[in-house]
């Protein structure tokens, strides 16, 4: 009886010391697997008054594709008309005037107006868009690193992403911001372009002057005045595509029409991780309280080793699922 006392102690007391330990480092979990979600489906071609709810009170206008999950409501004006594309059977179904739905677990609920039957459509969804929201989940943990007295307040340690691709179209480069008196030295193949430190935006963009197509090495290197204090342990990859890879990437970024989620899937695809950023962005410019997409977008950032935006955005994730 005394042994297994003592072992329950022991095991409380590990366990004290685990939840210690985790408040330590700023340990903040992720969304739950119940609260990972991904959408239902999207609100495509909107035309004259079309607007959506997260809670049937606050409504803000749909003005280019929108995605939805359950418990959103949408509704059209009198001169209003949208599609709706549905997740889980790739169906589409037309909304006409003053149509009031709300999004249910599995599709569309009409509570007033004419909605079509589901029809066959091109415009469907992500590939496996559920199966990428879950694989993004495990980005929206926030682990912060409780500062030290005397350390600075700025980290030299700032890396390129591991894997990335370019074009001549798409030639632009991001990292995070190093302290201020820091610059930079990009290192491709042979060749060496210093890059100043910028005051502006979350982070240093540097167009890169494209090379042939190919592989090569890549690596960026930190520097205080003439010094490099701080250089990678081994070189990213480059890959260069060739022209008629990048005609055949923007004909694929045309026919996701104003889906800029679709347009940050087929880049990504590609390995053209900052336009992807980009597409991204332009999302949530136009949606910007639309939180519960950001795990993709987070994904992205840590990708990008953008990792002072990428705890932002988690956190704001995090804040949102735990409200």
């Amino acid at each position: 009886m005394g042994e297994q006392l003592n072992v329950k102690v022991s095991s409380l007391k590990l366990k004290k010391m685990m939840l210690t330990a985790l408040l330590a480092v700023g340990f903040i979990a992720p969304a739950s697997a119940e609260e990972a979600r991904s959408p239902v489906g999207k609100l495509m071609d909107p035309n004259g008054a079309v607007e959506y709810s997260r809670d049937g009170e606050k409504w803000r206008p749909v003005t280019r594709a929108k995605y939805l999950f359950s418990g959103y409501h949408i509704r059209t004006g009198a001169d209003g008309s949208g599609n709706f594309i549905n997740q889980e059977s790739g169906l589409a179904q037309s909304l006409s005037a003053n149509v009031a739905a709300m999004v249910g677990d599995t599709g569309l609920e009409v509570s007033a107006g004419e909605v079509s039957d589901p029809f066959s459509s091109d415009a469907g969804l992500m590939d496996g868009l559920a199966n990428k929201f879950a694989s993004a989940q495990r980005y929206t943990t926030v682990r912060r690193a409780v500062k030290k007295p005397g350390e600075p307040e700025c980290e030299v340690k700032v890396r390129l992403a591991r894997e990335i691709t370019v074009s001549e179209g798409f030639a632009d480069l991001v990292w995070d911001k190093a302290c201020p008196d820091n610059t930079f030295v990009i290192v491709l193949g042979e060749q060496q372009f210093e890059v100043p430190a910028d005051a502006s935006g979350e982070h240093i963009r540097f167009q890169l002057p494209v090379p042939d197509a190919g592989e090569y090495a890549l690596r960026l290197d930190v520097k205080a005045g003439e010094e490099v204090v701080y250089t990678p342990r081994r070189p990213g990859k480059l890959k260069v595509l060739a022209a008629g890879e990048e005609a055949t990437i923007k004909a694929s970024i045309v026919a996701a029409g104003d889906d800029f989620f679709a347009q940050a899937d087929v880049l990504e695809q590609h390995g053209l991780l900052v336009p992807a950023m980009d597409a991204y962005r332009a999302y949530f410019d136009v949606y910007p309280d639309d939180i519960e997409m950001k795990p993709l977008f987070i994904a992205n950032l840590q990708a990008l080793q953008l990792m002072k935006e990428k705890t932002a955005e988690a956190q704001k994730y995090n804040d949102f699922i735990s409200e």
